[in-house]
């Protein structure tokens, strides 16, 4: 299997997953978003509204080599939050548990796993897969299972840990009812709590305004997410590059990461230059573990990253802290 995934191109990936997801009727899971997904279609439209110029005399060879939490990565595209995808639970069951082969797929690629709502022992089995954990922890009611997971973070050896603010007022996929019931509302207060209750970087997830960004800051975060939950959040939310220049500049001394809706290397370069340390896939994952389990997910990344390079080399970038927005033209 190995092999043959690696001679496999972007297209190809995909369609051998697309094989597998249409006969279990799970395609439409491919394009989440909240009621009418407005924010989804949205998002995808301005991002792909924003055009590349090329700069090609006097460049030379590029190296998308990245640095995000004190770990040297292949290059600054990473995983997304993930726990419970109900598109690789229908695919299953799996020998190795798809999370596990998702986290093996990043570390085998030189990248970084991003865990979602996973508890102590699933997270302690996606760490021993080698790749960097950040653990974004749901805002449960309960204050004290906060706590728990901000330890299971710490005594795992996880480089950040989170929270994903979008879900305090329940997230809500196009099907789906809101909840689960046991999320709930968290006070600046709690937040700075939790900052302060652990030594590891803590991030927050789910900023999409200035106003999240600059509160985040002074609440003590080390880094946030420019992130619509991939659309499930409200309707009409903003696209996140849209807001990325902004939220930049307000806070400069923040690693800022940025997800929803990111599919190719070209994509990520866009964020990149206009402000981003690190870019996360969901979907995109997904679809690989569908189409060839750890295997596809290496043979994903490693995609992503070549394009990536390529284009770096195109725009006359050498290095991922030289990628600047003037290569940019954005729509008026």
């Amino acid at each position: 299997m190995e092999g043959d995934v690696d001679s496999l191109r972007y297209n190809e990936l995909v369609e051998r997953a697309l094989g597998r997801i249409r006969p279990i009727g799970m395609e439409p899971y491919l394009d989440l978003g909240s009621e009418t997904r407005s924010g989804t279609r949205m998002n995808r439209e301005y991002m792909d509204s924003i055009s590349i110029e090329m700069r090609i005399l006097h460049s030379k060879p590029a190296s998308t080599a990245a640095k995000l939490f004190g770990r040297d990565l292949t290059a600054p595209i990473v995983a997304s939050a993930l726990c419970e995808s109900r598109i690789l639970k229908r695919l299953g069951p799996w020998t190795t548990p798809y999370l596990e082969q998702i986290a093996k797929g990043l570390a085998e690629a030189g990248s970084m796993m991003s865990t979602g709502d996973v508890q102590h022992d699933e997270l302690a089995r996606i760490v021993e897969q080698g790749a960097p954990v950040i653990h974004i922890v749901k805002p449960y009611a309960d204050e004290s299972r906060i706590h728990g997971h901000l330890e299971s973070a710490r005594s795992l050896g996880c480089v950040a840990i989170g929270m994903d603010i979008d879900a305090m007022y329940l997230e809500k996929a196009w099907d789906e009812v809101p909840g689960p019931a046991y999320l709930g509302y968290q006070s600046a207060e709690q937040i700075a709590r939790y900052v302060k209750a652990t030594p590891l970087p803590f991030v927050i997830k789910g900023v999409l305004s200035v106003q999240d960004a600059t509160a985040a800051r002074d609440l003590g975060a080390a880094a946030i997410v420019v992130s619509s939950h991939g659309g499930e959040t409200i309707d009409f939310t903003t696209p996140v590059l849209e807001l990325l220049p902004a939220i930049r500049k307000a806070v400069p001394e923040m690693t800022i990461l940025v997800d929803s809706g990111f599919r190719r290397g070209s994509d990520a370069f866009k964020a990149l230059a206009l402000g981003a340390d690190g870019v996360g896939l969901g979907t995109q994952l997904v679809v690989a573990c569908a189409a060839a389990g750890s295997d596809g997910v290496r043979r994903m990344m490693h995609l992503l990253q070549e394009e990536l390079e390529r284009v770096m080399c195109l725009t006359g970038f050498q290095s991922v802290s030289a990628v600047e927005p003037s290569v940019l033209h954005l729509p008026r």
